[in-house]
């Protein structure tokens, strides 16, 4: 066999025949003129002849398969000497079940070949395609060989191809259009809805039927009408978004009725029936609900993202009320772990565009979310007073906070912040920077007429508190503590963390509580001329340029020392005397720092101090003072300050609080080693915060030792 592009063909295709060019000339509708421009170029006529001989295969199948498709016609046969065919015997009952039969045949296999029919033909169309593609390419590169200006392309041939593409796209588009959309990011609501939202009922119906028809209306369902549940509606629900019980269908739908009326899309016959629902009731009905109904929460949520998307209500402020009511609900509840991937990620979206009008309250609304994830949402109420200021816009409260010494600091406090926060923002303020160091700060509600005081827990709600405290009427103030000191005090410190310092150290010493007196006795020398210095800064802290008169001397001395028989007032008054031309000329503040200085070298300076009761040899409990410093647990007389008994933190095991009978507290303090241990039972009122420092304490060191430790072995 000769070797030409034709035979090449035939043995590529095995034994089928490949017709003569002529006849793929007609069959393409090629212009004479053009194929004898083809002719002329001696190197694309194997290309010709090839790519006609392939297209041509195709035209032949696609023959066949038409062939196959029409019904066989059955011819009776010819009658011979009279005798009648059998066939025309056969009666017209059994030629009709003969006939059905036949159908019924026809229409399974044509039902098993569909399929295969659809890629068959789909890959010839592309093939085709790209034959048509190629041709054109050869077209073009011998028009540009022969210098042709004109194109010898028919431009009906471009239009119906440039058609063609865009009906192929249409389909791609539609085909994308009915498949099950993922999870890509942009539409987390509509993913949300596509599997937990209640669908409508015409859908549900071809869901549940599982006929050819049905299929084809499945088929043909577009996403627009799932794309109208999650959007903005003006209209009231039929049944809840999700699919709820039915018990729970009545309050889904009055949540949705007081967040219709909260943002004012309420029609006017509605307006006439619900006259009562003002913004506060309808933000109390959402919190009591989602409170008494947890698996309401999801439900509500799913609420306010749809009213929040594609807003078009006549209201102007439709859309950002029902972010701030949002951000209301988000600083109380949390959802389902179904939906906070899609909850988180519709919030972030929405906060990082900056196109949007409502862009700060979704990151609001974001920010009480997660804190509510952290820190478990608030357990009260919002005051009237807050939700009027939230659903006008203001989101911060100016709240007062106190420091030691009496100074105030405004802070803005919104729904979601907590007593963590604004500890780190005051301790931001005194130059307080150290994660560690901020630690032994705390913030303290005191109340009036209440002797006992607590440190606010770090994740407890500050909202929550003055709302319970206003609605009682109890008079209080929040003050700003330093209630561990483990740290050392910082040299370079600004003023006001000097202020604040020196504001809380200094009650302390003036009521003698730093001071220890050896068996009622005087204390030591250096002590003595400590507290003349100290005595003479407090003076010139004071902002007094003179000296102190002796009649001054009972505001800056401690109390025990005034009551001991020696050294004499006026002893007193010769030493501090003494002291004041040094301290002169120094400035408030950094007399200020110089008395911290001073004080930091006696043994109960950075106490904590509590009156406590310990039962003693004899049965009969005695009054201590106890003291929690860095040193450790200090028992001490109550009088004297001498210590009767003192454990170092390394030495403690455990404590436990019991509350007997009778009410009172009492706190075990289990101290020792694995082979020896003792309990020591004390009585105290504020056993809680005892519990606390020693547990902050034991941490703080255990922290510093694993440090050291992990120093060592870097260096090693």
């Amino acid at each position: 066999m000769a070797d030409t592009p034709m035979c090449r063909a035939r043995q590529s295709r095995g034994n089928r025949t490949v017709l003569p060019f002529p006849n793929v000339m007609t069959r393409l509708r090629v212009n004479e003129y053009h194929v004898l421009h083809l002719f002329d170029t001696p190197k694309s006529f194997p290309i010709v002849i090839t790519l006609a001989s392939e297209l041509w295969l195709i035209l032949v199948d696609k023959q066949r398969e038409e062939k196959k498709k029409k019904p066989r016609k059955i011819q009776p046969k010819p009658t011979t000497n009279g005798v009648t065919n059998s066939r025309e015997k056969i009666t017209e009952r059994e030629s009709r079940d003969l006939r059905d039969s036949r159908d019924s045949r026809e229409s399974r296999e044509s039902r098993e070949s569909r399929e295969s029919r659809e890629s068959r033909e789909s890959r010839d169309s592309r093939e085709i395609r790209e034959l048509r593609e190629s041709r054109d390419e050869i077209e073009v590169e011998i028009r540009d060989r022969r210098g042709q200006t004109s194109s010898p392309v028919p431009r009906e041939r471009e239009r119906d191809r440039d058609r063609e593409r865009e009906r192929e796209r249409e389909m791609r588009d539609e085909r994308r259009e009915q498949s099950t959309p993922q999870h890509d990011g942009r539409h987390p609501l509509l993913q949300f809805a596509v599997d937990h939202f209640r669908q409508s009922p015409e859908l549900e119906i071809l869901k549940a039927d599982s006929s050819l028809k049905s299929k084809a209306k499945r088929n043909e369902w577009t996403w627009k009408a799932q794309t109208d549940v999650v959007k903005w509606q003006a209209t009231p629900l039929r049944a809840p978004l999700l699919r709820l019980p039915a018990a729970l269908a009545p309050p889904a739908l009055e949540c949705f009725t007081c967040v219709r009326a909260y943002c004012g899309d309420l029609q006017p016959a509605e307006r006439a029936m619900h006259q009562d629902m003002t913004e506060v009731k309808c933000v109390y009905t959402v919190l009591m609900h989602c409170h008494s109904v947890p698996e309401l929460r999801d439900e509500v949520y799913c609420q306010l993202m749809k009213q929040t998307t594609s807003n078009r209500s006549a209201t102007q402020d439709s859309c950002q009320r029902a972010w701030r009511l949002m951000s209301i609900l988000a600083s109380y509840f949390t959802c389902s772990d179904t939906l906070r991937p899609f909850l988180v990620e519709y919030l972030s979206a929405a906060a990082a565009d900056r196109r949007r009008p409502c862009q700060g309250t979704a990151a609001v609304c974001l920010a009480n979310f997660r804190k509510t994830l952290r820190c478990g949402g608030r357990k009260n109420v919002p005051s009237v007073e807050e939700v009027t200021a939230v659903s006008a816009g203001r989101s911060a409260r100016r709240q007062l906070y106190r420091l030691p010494g009496g100074a105030e600091r405004v802070v803005n406090t919104r729904c979601a912040t907590v007593v963590q926060d604004i500890v780190n923002e005051l301790c931001e303020l005194i130059g307080v920077t150290s994660e560690a160091e901020r630690a032994e700060f705390s913030l303290y509600c005191i109340v009036a007429g209440d002797a006992l005081t607590m440190p606010l827990a770090g994740d407890e709600y500050v909202l929550d508190v003055t709302t319970e405290l206003q609605r009682a009427h109890h008079p209080f103030y929040l003050i700003f503590c330093r209630s561990v000191w483990h740290h050392p005090l910082r040299a370079d410190a600004p003023p006001l963390y000097t202020e604040v310092l020196f504001n809380q150290v200094a009650p302390d010493y003036l009521e003698g509580l730093l001071l220890v007196l050896p068996g009622g006795n005087a204390p030591a020398a250096g002590v003595l001329r400590d507290a003349a210095l100290v005595a003479a800064l407090l003076h010139r802290a004071a902002g007094l340029p003179d000296a102190p008169h002796p009649r001054d001397l009972k505001f800056l001395l401690p109390k025990p020392l005034l009551a001991l028989r020696e050294p004499r007032p006026a002893k007193w008054a010769s030493w501090v005397s003494a002291e004041w031309p040094t301290v002169r000329t120094v400035t408030p503040a950094a007399a200020k720092s110089k008395v911290l200085q001073v004080l930091s070298r006696w043994p109960l300076f950075g106490s904590s101090f509590f009156a406590v009761r310990r039962v003693g040899g004899a049965g009969e409990w005695r009054e201590h003072v106890l003291a929690l410093n860095r040193r450790g647990v200090h028992l001490l007389h109550p009088a004297t300050h001498d210590t009767d008994a003192h454990w170092p933190y390394a030495e403690l095991i455990s404590t436990r609080k019991v509350r007997s009978e009778d009410g009172t507290l009492f706190l075990d303090v289990k101290c020792g080693s694995l082979l020896q241990q003792r309990v020591t039972r004390l009585q105290a009122e504020q056993a809680h915060e005892v519990a606390r420092l020693i547990r902050q304490y034991i941490a703080l060191q255990r922290d510093q030792r694993d440090q050291r430790l992990d120093t060592a072995f870097s260096s090693q």
